[in-house]
This record gives C-alpha cells, sequence and structure tokens, in this order.
C-alpha cells in the first residue's frame, strides 16, 4: 500500500463501509487480507499483513550487557515511516557494544552476515558468539534508513547474564528468563590497528642535536606504548556504562604494570583489554587509582603474551625512570624555562614528538559536577607547555629534559559525563607517582602510600605571607631560590572536619614544616607517607607553633564491590562523595538508580548514604546483601512460570514487598523512602573483587 490508494473492497466485498472493513481486519489478526485498490489510475488487488495493534508496544526486550534490545515498534515506524523490521537499539549501554560509536535509536539489520529482521533471530545469532569474539554489526537510523553503518565490536570478557523479558498477552504481566548466548569464552582477539606510524617531527626552534636526541628516544620507547580500551560492567562511583579508548605506557615490563591517565578508568568497575604494538590484546584489571592525581596504574599478567605465536614480548621495553631516585628527586621538577621533548602517544597508534619547553607551573583545582560525581583534582601543582601536541594527542606522554631523561608526564585530564569531547592536559612531575609505582613493584596488594591532612592548600605570595607573619628567615630562604620552585602554602578549605577535642588545621594556617623538613612544595603536604600523626610547623594568627595533627590513609576507598538491590547500585563511598559530604561519613552509599526503578520514583536526586532497610541498621555492605537475600519474595519463579504459560493470577500480585528505607543525602538532609522492592524485575545481584591488584571482577546472584 502506498500514501494516496482507495480501498474499494475487502475480502471480494467491494465498497465497504469504514466499520465494516475493520471488523474484517480484526478478524484475521496474525493472517494476510486482500485489498482491492485503485492505485496510479488503475485498479489491483494487494496483499498485507495485520498486525495486532497489542503490539504496538514490543512485547520482548533483551537486556544484555548494559544494552537494551527489542523489535522496532509500530509507533517508531510511524514516526519515520520506516519498514517494521530490525532490532531496535532502545539503549547502547556501552556494555555489549564494546569499543564502537554504536549508540541506541540504532536499528540492527545484520549481525556477523546474518539478516536479523526480529529479536528473537538475532538472539539465535548470538547464541553462537563467545566472549571476547569480535561481531559485525550492520545499523541504520530508523529517523534515516538511508544512514547505515557497520561496526566491529565483541562482548566484554565481564558481561552480567542477560535477560529475556517477555509479556504475556493473557495476564499482561512480564516473565524473565535468562539468556544464555554468549556464555563461551572466545580467543584472544587481535587489534584493529595495524602496527605504528613514524614519529613525525613538529616544527619548532630547537636544535639537530636535540632534534635527534629526541627521535633516538622515541625509537627507545615506541615499544612501550600501549592501546587500552575500557568498558564498564555496572553502573559505580556516580559514573554510568562508560566506554573508552586511550593510550598508556609499560613501566614494569616483568610485572605488567602500564601506566595511564584517570580518564579511561572513571568508572572503578572498568573491564579493561591492552593491545600491544597492534598485534595482540590481552586482559587487565585496575590495579591503582591515585587518589590526588590524574593517572592510574593497570595490571596484566605478562604470561598470556608468551603464549601467542609472535614475537611480542621481546620487542616490548618499559619506560627507564630508575634515574628518579631519592638522590635526583630535588632536580626532578621542570622548571619555567626548561627546554625538553614531549613523546606523544597519539589516537592513532605510535608516537609524536614535540620539541617543546615549559612554559609555567600553577595549582591545577578541578570542579566536581554534583551529577557525576568525577575525582576532584586540588593540592596538586602541574606545568604548561609550549607548543603542545597537535589535535591527534592521545591521552598520555612523556615529557624528557635535554639529556633524555623522563622527568614528567602530559597527561589528558577526565572531563565531565556531560562535556567529554574536551581535551585538556597537564603537566605532571614524574616523581609525584613514583612511591605508588615502588609499591606495586614489589607487592600484589594496592598501595598504601597516600595519607593526607584533609585540607586543601593555596599558593601564597611572598608579600601575603609576611603578612600573616612567616618569619623573615624562612622568608629569606625561600627569596634566595627560584619562586617557580619554592611556596608557602596556606590552608584554604577544610574538607573533612574534625571533632572539637581533635587538634586539626583551620583556615588561614601557613603550614611550614613537616617534621624537621621545610614544605617547599605543594606534595610536602598534599601526599604524606608517614602513618598517624603528622608534627606541623604552622603560622596561625601570627604565631609560630607546632601541631600534631592526624592524617587520613586513602587506602582502601577504592571501591571493590557493587550491589544491585531495588534499583540502586549500591557500594562504599568513593573519595569524591566523601569529599563532597556535609554529614559524618558513613559506609553503604548509592550514586546512581535505575530509571523507572522503585527507588526512582521517589527520589529526585541520588548521592546518599544508607543506613537502615525495613527497620534493619545498614552499616557495612554485607548488611544489604543479607536482607537482600532475607526479604527477596519466594514466589519469583512460580509467578515466572505462571506468566510465561499464560497462566491468569489470582490478585495479579508482582513478587516483592514494601519496605522503609532510611537515607541520608551529602547535605546531611534525612529522609525515610517506602518502596516496592520488585524482585522479579530488579533482582538483586552484586559484582566484586578480591584484594590483590590482579582479582578480575565476578558476578554473583543474590
Amino acid at each position: 500500500l502506498e500514501v494516496g490508494d482507495i480501498v474499494v473492497g475487502v475480502e471480494g466485498r467491494l465498497n465497504p463501509a469504514f466499520t465494516e472493513l475493520f471488523e474484517v481486519i480484526d478478524s484475521l489478526i496474525g493472517r494476510q487480507v486482500s485489498l482491492r485498490v485503485f492505485s496510479h489510475g488503475e485498479f489491483k488487488t494487494v496483499t498485507v499483513d495485520v498486525m495486532d495493534l497489542y503490539d504496538i508496544t514490543p512485547s520482548q526486550f533483551l537486556c544484555i550487557g548494559g544494552a537494551i534490545l527489542h523489535n522496532l515498534s509500530l509507533q517508531l515506524c510511524f514516526y519515520s515511516s520506516a519498514r517494521i523490521t530490525g532490532v531496535y537499539i532502545a539503549w547502547s549501554g556501552c556494555g555489549f557494544f564494546l569499543n564502537s560509536d554504536i549508540g541506541h535509536r540504532k536499528v540492527i539489520q545484520a549481525v556477523n552476515g546474518v539478516s536479523t529482521p526480529d529479536l528473537p533471530t538475532l538472539m539465535g545469532v548470538l547464541q553462537h558468539v563467545g566472549r571476547n569474539d569480535p561481531i559485525v554489526i550492520k545499523v541504520i537510523d530508523h529517523r534515516d534508513p538511508r544512514d547505515e553503518a557497520v561496526f566491529v565490536t565483541r562482548v566484554p570478557p565481564l558481561c552480567i547474564p542477560g535477560q529475556v523479558f517477555t509479556r504475556s498477552k493473557v495476564t499482561g504481566f512480564w516473565s524473565r528468563e535468562p539468556f544464555m548466548g554468549m556464555s563461551r569464552l572466545g580467543d584472544t582477539v587481535p587489534a584493529l590497528v595495524n602496527g605504528f606510524e613514524q614519529p613525525a617531527i613538529s616544527e619548532s626552534a630547537i636544535s639537530e642535536a636535540a632534534v635527534d636526541a629526541a627521535v633516538g628516544l622515541a625509537q627507545r620507547i615506541e615499544y612501550a606504548v600501549v592501546s587500552i580500551s575500557s568498558n564498564s560492567a555496572c553502573p559505580a562511583s556516580g559514573q554510568y556504562n562508560l566506554t573508552e579508548t586511550g593510550n598508556g605506557f609499560i613501566v614494569c615490563k616483568q610485572r605488567g604494570i602500564v601506566l595511564c591517565s584517570t580518564r579511561l578508568v572513571r568508572n572503578p568497575t572498568s573491564i579493561l583489554s591492552i593491545t600491544f604494538l597492534g598485534l595482540v590484546s590481552v586482559s587487565a584489571t585496575l590495579a591503582f587509582v591515585h587518589p590526588l592525581y590524574p593517572v592510574a596504574f593497570l595490571k596484566y599478567n605478562p604470561a598470556r603474551l608468551h603464549t601467542t605465536d609472535n614475537d611480542v614480548d621481546r620487542q616490548l621495553v618499559e619506560l627507564d625512570l630508575s634515574s628518579l631516585g631519592n638522590a635526583a628527586a630535588a632536580n626532578a621538577r621542570l622548571v619555567v624555562g626548561s627546554r625538553g621533548t614531549v613523546l606523544m602517544g597519539k589516537t592513532n597508534g605510535g608516537l609524536e614528538v614535540v620539541p617543546t619547553s615549559v612554559s609555567g607551573r600553577r595549582q591545577l583545582s578541578t570542579n566536581t559536577c554534583s551529577a557525576c560525581l568525577d575525582q576532584r583534582f586540588y593540592n596538586t601543582e602541574v606545568f604548561s607547555l609550549s607548543p603542545e601536541p597537535g589535535s591527534s594527542a592521545g591521552d598520555l606522554g612523556v615529557v624528557c629534559d635535554t639529556t633524555s631523561h623522563i622527568r614528567g608526564l602530559w597527561v589528558r585530564l577526565p572531563c565531565c559525563y556531560h562535556d567529554r569531547t574536551k581535551k585538556n592536559y597537564v603537566g605532571l612531575d614524574v616523581l609525584l607517582f613514583l612511591p605508588a609505582l615502588e609499591s606495586l613493584r614489589a607487592s600484589d596488594v594496592s598501595p598504601d602510600v597516600v595519607r593526607v591532612l584533609d585540607v586543601e592548600f593555596k599558593r601564597l605570595t611572598l608579600e601575603t605571607a609576611k603578612v600573616l607573619g612567616v618569619g623573615y628567615s624562612h622568608i629569606r630562604e625561600l627569596a634566595q631560590a627560584s619562586p617557580v620552585q619554592r611556596g608557602v602554602f596556606m590552608v584554604c578549605n577544610i574538607l573533612r572536619k574534625r571533632q572539637p577535642e581533635i587538634v586539626s588545621l583551620e583556615v588561614g594556617d601557613v603550614v611550614l614544616k613537616v617534621g624537621d623538613k621545610r614544605a617547599w612544595h605543594m606534595d610536602d603536604l598534599a601526599c604524606l607517607r608517614d602513618s598517624g600523626n603528622a608534627v606541623l610547623t604552622v603560622v596561625r594568627n601570627g604565631k609560630e607553633i607546632i601541631l600534631t595533627v592526624p592524617t587520613t590513609s586513602l587506602a582502601g576507598k577504592h571501591t571493590r564491590r557493587v550491589i544491585y538491590w531495588a534499583g540502586m547500585f549500591i557500594q562504599e563511598p568513593h573519595l569524591t562523595a566523601l569529599e563532597q559530604a556535609s554529614c559524618p561519613w558513613l559506609n553503604v552509599f548509592s550514586s546512581v538508580l535505575t530509571a523507572g526503578s522503585p527507588i526512582d520514583r521517589e527520589l529526585n536526586g541520588v548521592n546518599f548514604f544508607i543506613t537502615e532497610i525495613d527497620g534493619r541498621p545498614i552499616v557495612t555492605l554485607d548488611d544489604v546483601a543479607n536482607v537482600a537475600r532475607e526479604i527477596k519474595s519466594p514466589d519469583i519463579e512460580s509467578f515466572n512460570s505462571s506468566v510465561a504459560s499464560g497462566q491468569r493470577l489470582r490478585g495479579g500480585k508482582i513478587p516483592g514487598r514494601f519496605v522503609k528505607v532510611s537515607l541520608v543525602k551529602l547535605t546531611g538532609e534525612k529522609k525515610i523512602v517506602s518502596l516496592h522492592t520488585h524482585d522479579l524485575y530488579n533482582p538483586a545481584w552484586q559484582i566484586h573483587r578480591g584484594p590483590l591488584i590482579s582479582d578480575d571482577w565476578v558476578w554473583e546472584k543474590l
């Protein structure tokens, strides 16, 4: 049928009335109807399928890896005048579509060369695909069927088991069953990039000797560059499902340690893959995210490279950071005006070599989006470069001095989820993260090398320092040094208020010493290594005093367990949430809710601590897991089987129960919400990983 056709007969009856026409069509639902039409100046007979208006909304959904798929619905076809065929991506989830730009509102036309006109056909194709196996997906935009695209993707190694939800036409309820496709573990797959490009030298006023040294250094470290892809197993720490790609550097070949930007691991449940030399990809785990600086360390198993047929392992090298020992730490900072070279990983592989110089140093301060709760950076001194690497720059590069020793990193900062296209870079002195690297080289446990004073510092000018009462001897010693190397620092913000009886710093305090060591640099105050208390020499109200102040360890602040219950993703509070909390810190926290879930209908916002569920105190995540198990409805399977078999239910009650949940928002506001758990549609589960840096995430049903 076409727009403008005139229907003059149906099933052999001529000139039917409007109501008679639809009575005949209603009697043929699920079959075909013969219509006599006048079209393009002639009479002809056409046969069309009669669809049930009950199916105007899809009656079956496939939830897999965070993605939601269903048959293309009639209302979407009406909207865009498209054919009713294909599988619609209602939500991409960034889990199923790893390492691709497939978004929702696309329609899957074929998978691995097999046409997928409907969801059952698609599920049949996926039954034969293993985890890590490549998948070729052809899609169109439902708003413009001419907009076709083909993507190569793969299923992540850790993929939360899929579920198929089916609506019963008899009862109107939904039943669910597990989707067993993609359960087989596939083979190690080759990367999609083909080797490295030759290093490109940017134009700059620099000597030939320096250029030759830079090219020689690039040739040495070219085989330390790796490509990294990350994919979220589930929402956590204020981050939803994310897929990111970038580059990093091998910093310990023997132990399998890779350095990268925190942009790639903003979600702590990231499932990671590292590609070496553009040839072999292996899985990796998140070993350590530095709580103060925008760098992270990944761990892979070097033994997995020995199992491949190629000679990748022998070609790999690691960054030479041995020259930055304790003896050289005092001179390891790049000062303003110093010349050097930045060797930047590129988005399409290889290195970009840019002769440059340090144009300035400043204190890094970033604001946190209240919706995303991204990691916030403060108490960090960074440097800037001129010129900077070009637009093809990746996530991480190394900055070398004129003697070809690595002195810094050029790091891409993580951006807010709502503005992920920005590319902001800062320079970071290498000596800042060396303690964490040395710990990872020696131990399989996440490093405990960062202790903080729970305050934010601000660098002062010499004039302001004098006004605040800093002594003449300190000012004179400071003035004798280069002002870009040394400074005076004042407390400008208290991040965590302590009890009145506990000695603590106050806003306006100027810290001169930590123990017997002068606090010349921001990192002398920001990152303490001694456990327990810190003995500080402080100027307060114009007088010099000595305080013994407790420090806080930031070890154990990395998410290693997430529980999903009643629409909430529940975990121990991550560092950014604790920094924003104006109430006492608690141990059970939720920053992400599932849209349309029971809790989402009761709250307008997220980010809260949980103190009580169904009258039971909640102190740890074990308490949440125990409550989820105990109050789970015993009728789930019987309800599910009844709906699936088309039986009408007495009362029609969905499995679950009403419970009250006591919450404390980050602002300190207390709230009690009443919700129905809906155990069938929101089954409780958890993912967790062990204490070692090499431990993978494991999914478990509660």
